[in-house]
């Protein structure tokens, strides 16, 4: 008897497939990801930006702007390591080299009366690294404006997954600390052009969610309004990394 496969099981067997997918390329190879230990001692003090970055690491994105408000020009970087330890040898799919060397996110405030540079803000975990070959680089920039510093980030596989999204997070010098005050994700799926933009203003404790067709210049997007109220405003030392804060049930910032 021929058998006829339902619109409902063929997506149970390609969500089935994605998971067996994603496994393989996960578990079955041994890679290597930094430990604590992997990470350096920083200098506290520079009179250079330079200064910051260790022997065999690579500053791979740098902003300037004030950050705190004494109208002198700051400076955010992002470094990475080059350690061939972790330039793990891929043989299936993805990048030939699944590159996992530790980054570090460094928020400089310039002291114009010492000259020199010090490290108001270090984190060893908000820049995240792939966690496949299939996934390309996360970390895309970082800029600083009008007293904000911002991190964007991107999610997007080449195996595994139609699903694709972009991330910005905003963080502003407050009581001594960078506290989140906004935040904005955009989700998508390659395939269908289905699109969902989350926007979050943490000061006003309001959100809009942006939907519609990806692929359709044309088309007015629907816009919803709502407010959220998140309390204690987060910081890096709350907020280690993105993507791991279920702000919603469900849904993960």
């Amino acid at each position: 008897m021929r058998v006829i496969l339902t619109s409902l099981m063929k997506k149970l067997l390609l969500i089935i497939l994605i998971i067996l997918l994603n496994l393989t390329i996960a578990f079955g190879q041994d890679f290597k990801f930094p430990t604590d230990s992997d990470y350096p001692q920083l200098e506290k003090y520079g009179q250079k930006i330079e200064d910051f970055v260790p022997k065999n690491w690579t500053t791979v994105a740098k902003a300037f702007g004030d950050l705190n408000g004494d109208k002198i020009a700051d400076c955010a970087i992002v470094i990475k390591g080059n350690d061939e330890k972790f330039l793990n040898k891929n043989d299936g799919l993805g990048s030939d080299v699944f590159d996992t060397n530790p980054r570090i996110l460094i928020v400089l405030f310039k002291n114009a009366a010492e000259k020199r540079y010090e490290i108001a803000e270090q984190s060893n975990t908000f820049i995240i690294t792939p966690d496949s070959p299939t996934m390309t680089e996360p970390f895309q920039t970082v800029k600083i404006k009008n007293g904000v510093l911002q991190l964007d980030f991107e999610i997007w596989y080449s195996a595994g997954s139609w699903g694709t999204s972009q991330s910005s997070y905003k963080f502003k010098r407050t009581n001594g600390e960078f506290a989140l005050i906004g935040a904005d994700k955009k989700e998508f799926m390659r395939n269908s052009g289905e699109m969902e933009t989350r926007s979050y203003n943490f000061l006003t404790n309001k959100m809009s969610v942006t939907t519609g067709d990806e692929f359709d210049e044309k088309e007015k997007k629907k816009v919803k309004w709502k407010t959220y109220k998140v309390g204690k405003l987060k910081t890096f030392r709350t907020f280690v990394k993105p993507f791991d804060w279920e702000i919603e049930q469900d849904y993960f910032l």
